[in-house]
């Protein structure tokens, strides 16, 4: 993360000299009417920004492209109507890949009780958006991937309050990438058995490191 700030800082600074048409050039050129906004905080923002707004997103389109070439009938049937299929496959990687690692951090503003243990006010617990994800009292066979579930109300972008304010955009992106891509290569398959590609669970993002295929 220090890494990541230090290079945030330095592309900061390379549009404090250049300014272009984009977001850090946008959170640079504030500084100069709110002097509380510090060069510190830029380069936060800026992390936070590339990691929430890239990050996560690659590495969807990573474990969807497994997922769908993990079973050759579900790439076909994709195929046959992209158009048709592209919704409910994009929210159903959603929901089975949800992004969290071991859990998102919050506080409880309130005293709460959950599965007979009572959360205090004030205490921090670990929320793990995954776990809910793979609820069996909310979904039937929560691990299978199951493009038909319906209604898939799963929480990869949170609830409330901490919803991601960039889930529509992912979905656009989402739903743009797998038709382009299994339009473009339509016999497109793993390389590799689909059991010797390691997924990064301990990632607040999820990630695999490659997805080697052919076509």
């Amino acid at each position: 993360m220090l890494e990541f700030r230090q290079y945030t800082a330095g592309l900061a600074e390379q549009k404090r000299r250049d300014p272009t048409p984009d977001v850090i050039s946008d959170l640079v050129t504030a500084q100069t009417t709110d002097a509380t906004l510090t060069d510190d905080e830029v380069a936060r923002l800026a992390a936070g920004l590339i990691f929430a707004g890239h990050e996560t997103t690659s590495t969807r389109i990573d474990l969807g492209t497994l997922l769908l070439l993990a079973d050759l009938t579900r790439r076909d049937r994709f195929l046959a109507d992209p158009e048709a299929e592209v919704a409910a496959t994009v929210e159903e990687i959603l929901r089975i890949t949800a992004p969290g690692g071991l859990g998102l951090l919050r506080y409880a503003h309130d005293d709460v009780e959950v599965g007979g243990v009572t959360i205090a006010r004030g205490d921090a617990v670990i929320i793990s958006s995954n776990a809910a994800n793979r609820d069996d009292t909310v979904f039937a066979e929560p691990d299978t991937f199951d493009v038909d579930r319906r209604p898939n109300v799963h929480l990869a972008f949170g609830h409330g309050a901490h919803v991601c304010i960039g889930a529509n955009l992912a979905r656009t992106e989402l739903r743009t990438v797998f038709p382009a891509l299994l339009r473009r290569f339509p016999t497109l398959r793993l390389a590799v058995p689909v059991d010797a590609i390691e997924v990064h669970a301990n990632r607040l993002t999820g990630a695999v490191d490659e997805v080697p295929v052919i076509w």
